[in-house]
């Protein structure tokens, strides 16, 4: 590891809401005010919060439990994780052109480096990395910002399809 990365520092914020119908709205507010407060590019701020609205509402539809929220900034990239108690994992369908549903995880795939998916002991973390505008990504490309779990499925977003 560089020097560089030995000293670097990382954000981190965390919330739990409740299975409300309002907590997508109260998660996207503190998604964008922690990335604001860290003087992240507002195009970036733009992408994480409408992924946080999609992550947040899968989560608020598919369990029944609290909702844990976590936001990283380090090495340039942002790291949105949601958590819920569902141990059914994530599916991303081809929406159909008249659906009103399933394109959530198709606008995570297309806005996030990558996204996937991981087990944990209270149910599972959806989660999808962003990079800053400018971030020079190449010194720590091989890091995994999630914090090093296993077991983790990767997307991304040409692994569907009937995106094309």
């Amino acid at each position: 590891m560089s020097e560089a990365a030995a000293t670097e520092r990382v954000l981190r914020l965390s919330t739990r809401l409740p299975p409300a119908t309002t907590s997508a709205g109260e998660a996207r507010d503190f998604v964008g005010t922690a990335l604001r407060s860290w003087s992240v590019a507002e195009e970036l701020v733009c992408d994480v919060v409408l992924a946080t609205s999609e992550l947040v509402t899968n989560a608020i539809e598919h369990s029944g439990g609290d909702i844990r929220v976590e936001l990283s900034l380090a090495g340039g990239r942002v790291l949105l994780r949601v958590g819920d108690d569902a141990e059914a994992t994530p599916v991303r369908k081809a929406p159909s052109l008249l659906s009103e549903r399933s394109r959530g995880l198709t606008i995570v795939a297309a806005m996030s480096l990558a996204w996937g998916h991981e087990p944990d002991g209270d149910g599972k973390w959806v989660w999808a990395e962003f990079a800053q505008v400018g971030a020079n990504l190449s010194s720590d490309a091989g890091e995994d910002v999630r914090g090093g779990a296993s077991g983790y499925a990767r997307e991304s977003a040409a692994s569907l399809s009937g995106d094309n």
